[in-house]
């Protein structure tokens, strides 16, 4: 009788996780590396303000703008052709007039809202390196890390710093794409600025 391989899901994880080798990133700075608390402002931009901008221009002016015009458009033309009693949502004869239409776009445009998902991310605290070359050396290992595994976490961060990060989390989340990425100069030092981190496991 043929021997058939084990096909459990157990079974399947312990062979995957034979055939990739294990992430562990090391400290790569030689200076200090400290964290310090995200501002609120900071903090207000990451919640409220979407990371891709297009995507707000794309609505404001398709969803807000453009509609503006028409109505505006369909304004004058009526008052031209019918006068001010011709308006376009007036009343005539003293009866009101129903746009069922209305009620159909509204009823869209809730379901779209509905429909997209809210990006959530993990909030941690910003690490301030000393040099802009110990940031430099960690966003580029950061980005080794996606190219060789597909994702880097947020510990994986603070292990690149030398900082002992506590909460278990922190590996739960992290980036598949950090090309906006870049190091900014602040008081105290420099830190990375990165995309939000999103859930990766």
């Amino acid at each position: 009788m043929a021997e058939y391989p084990n096909n459990s899901h157990s079974a399947r994880e312990k062979s995957d996780a034979a055939g990739t080798p294990d992430k562990k990133l090391e400290k790569v700075v030689t200076g200090a590396a400290k964290t310090r608390k995200k501002s609120e402002v900071r903090k207000f931009a990451n919640i409220f303000v979407p990371e891709d901008t297009e995507n707000v221009k794309s609505y404001i002016l398709t969803d807000v703008i453009i509609p503006g015009i028409k109505n505006a458009i369909a304004d004058v033309v009526s008052i031209m052709l019918f006068g001010d009693s011709g308006r376009i949502g007036s009343k005539k004869d003293g009866r009101s007039r129903i746009e069922y239409q209305k009620f159909y776009d509204d009823r869209r445009d809730d379901r779209r809202e509905y429909g997209r998902p809210r990006a959530v991310g993990f909030d941690y605290d910003d690490i301030v390196f000393e040099s802009r070359g110990d940031a430099d050396l960690v966003l580029d290992q950061l980005e080794s890390a996606i190219a060789n595994y597909g994702i880097a976490s947020v510990a994986d961060l603070y292990d690149l710093a030398g900082i002992t990060c506590r909460n278990y989390t922190a590996n739960r989340y992290g980036w598949t794409d950090i090309q906006s990425a870049k190091v900014v100069r602040v008081r105290e030092g420099y830190i990375l600025q990165l995309p939000r981190a999103v859930q990766i496991g």
